[in-house]
């Protein structure tokens, strides 16, 4: 793997996007001067959002085949799905596909891996209809016709490795219609699939008309995977492996922003949200922290594995369970247990914000990645506003105002170390950022409920109150727990609130539940007497995803009060 040029000191560049997983001959199955067909890997999106972005499979092809001009997309894939994927290259390739599309001749065979509730059918037709509501796919009576052939391939018990060939060709057609049936598809973290490495979704046949042979028929073999998944005879390492592929694939456009300098930290693999329960992945510059809440398998296999992107070093953090008594350096080993040290403290950027992290001191590394675009969310509406940081740690909500042209930040924590790189986080920032007004930000070291008390009486008040305390916390005011607690603290927040001033409020408490978490905003205010004129949920950065798709371990809240 290649990597970006490192800057001066302490601040190097960022790891690079590996070199193999590039286009790759490999993919292209069929090609002739009227069709290129390609086997598109998982995590791979077909097309993207942004016009000139090079990470999905459509612009790496125009690069790959030398041309300037796009290519029709006539069908594609889901992102976590494999497979075939046809491209039409001359006119008469297209009308014929066109043609093919209107009367149903393009024909597309997938093989899925599901656990069905009992026994599957033989075979059989899928008839559903779909209709499509803020984004999201859903079965419903007045939607559009969706019908697939069925047919079960193998089974063992409920597992099953099925075949289907798509008649219609709605959006997550396959998908939806399974998931209906109480047999959605393994990996599927959209519509409750059983976890696994990857989608166990594939393309494995397509029929499409050809300008000179009549009709072209191209078939590929099942993944190996599948068939390891039926067996269950799927290595851990190998699973993992896959897994890994998969979320670097999906990860590839903050590659991208690493590589202009934007963004030179972020999660590369998110437990459950990957595939593995236990084992996160973050990047910081061109290091590796492994973040181990379980151990599905060895250490050295997963460094075995991680290694393969050549990073310059790996740390590892050995998280305990919670009262259980522990060595910090057992848990958290100050030296890398694979390659290099990684400069201490080290620069990494955030959104073009520069900020010091430490990956050799302790559990923590100085700043929490999944609040990324909550920083990103007061920037941008920071501008002359007044702002509460409570719980601060590093002040990275509180750099990120002062970014934003805050007139003026309160930052309080119970660690004195802690606020102490917030003032240099802020002081490395003003270098860059020379409006950021000096004299204008404090720091208080203190117990963040007694502060809470002081404010009160001093009837101070605020356009904007960031919120993040630990799940477990004991100060000078007591034990606090997070759970019910939370409506005292939302009480005692929200009367500091100015009119039309913005509560961001985030928990990781795994064990709350986003609906909880609002129950107890709504609580809280009302025995402020505040009224909320909007409350919005927060989902952590798209790197952060989640299995299923929204049992994200953070919850938070923007919450705007009249």
């Amino acid at each position: 793997m290649r990597r970006m040029g490192a800057g001066p000191g302490e601040e190097p560049g960022c790891l690079a996007f590996p070199d193999d997983f590039a286009f790759s001959q490999s993919w292209v199955v069929f090609e002739d001067v009227h069709f290129i067909v390609i086997n598109k890997p998982s995590g791979l999106p077909t097309i993207d959002a942004e016009p000139e972005s090079q990470v999905a499979l459509v612009p790496k092809l125009f690069t790959h085949l030398g041309r300037s001009e796009h290519l029709p997309v006539l069908s594609r894939l889901d992102r976590e799905a494999s497979g075939l994927i046809a491209f039409p290259i001359s006119r008469e390739a297209l009308l014929a596909m066109e043609a093919a599309q209107r009367d149903g001749r393009l024909r597309k065979r997938y093989v899925a891996g599901v656990r069905w509730p009992s026994h599957p059918p033989k075979e059989g037709w899928l008839r559903d209809r779909i209709e499509y509501h803020k984004g999201q796919a859903r079965i419903s009576e007045s939607g559009k016709e969706a019908l697939s052939k069925f047919k079960c391939l193998r089974s063992r018990g409920s597992k099953a490795l099925v075949e289907l060939e798509l008649v219609t060709g709605r959006t997550h057609q396959i998908r939806l219609q399974l998931a209906h049936r109480g047999a959605p598809i393994a990996g599927d973290r959209l519509y409750g699939g059983d976890l696994a490495p990857r989608l166990l979704l594939c393309c494995i046949g397509i029929t499409l008309p050809h300008p000179e042979r009549g009709e072209l028929d191209i078939e590929i073999a099942i993944p190996s995977c599948f068939e390891k998944w039926f067996d269950e005879t799927l290595h851990q390492k190998e699973g993992f492996a896959l897994s890994w592929e998969s979320a670097l694939r999906y990860r590839e456009e903050f590659f991208e922003r690493g590589k202009r300098g934007a963004t030179t930290a972020f999660r590369l693999f998110n437990e459950e949200g990957d595939g593995y329960p236990g084992v996160a992945v973050d990047l910081y510059g061109e290091h590796l922290v492994l973040h181990l809440r379980e151990q599905p398998l060895e250490e050295k296999e997963l460094i075995d594995v991680l290694s393969s992107v050549q990073p310059k070093g790996i740390y590892v953090k050995r998280h305990p369970k919670s009262g259980s008594k522990f060595e910090l350096e057992h848990v958290a080993p100050c030296n890398p247990i694979w390659g290099d040290p990684a400069p201490s403290p080290l620069v990494i950027r955030e959104n073009g914000i520069p900020f010091f992290v430490h990956l050799d001191q302790g559990l923590a590394t100085g700043i929490y990645l999944d609040q990324r675009e909550n920083r990103r969310r007061l920037r941008e509406g920071a501008e002359n506003q007044r702002l509460l940081n409570l719980f601060a740690y590093r002040c990275g909500f509180t750099v990120a105002a002062a970014v934003g042209g805050a007139r003026e930040t309160l930052s309080v924590d119970l660690s004195r170390q802690a606020l102490d790189w917030g003032e240099a986080n802020l002081e490395r920032a003003a270098r860059e950022h020379p409006h950021i007004r000096k004299g204008k930000h404090r720091f208080v070291c203190g117990d963040v409920f007694e502060v809470l008390s002081k404010l009160k009486k001093e009837k101070e008040l605020f356009d904007w109150i960031c919120v993040d305390p630990p799940t477990f916390s004991r100060g000078p005011s007591g034990h606090w727990t997070s759970g019910k607690a939370w409506v005292d603290l939302f009480a005692e927040v929200l009367g500091l609130l100015d009119e039309g001033g913005r509560v961001l409020a985030t928990s990781n408490d795994r064990r709350m539940a986003q609906a909880t978490f609002r129950r107890f905003a709504q609580e809280g205010a009302k025995r402020a007497q505040r009224a909320i004129a909007r409350m919005k949920d927060l989902e952590p950065p798209r790197d952060f995803r989640a299995f299923p798709a929204h049992a994200h371990a953070q919850k938070g809240l923007l919450i705007e009060c009249e």
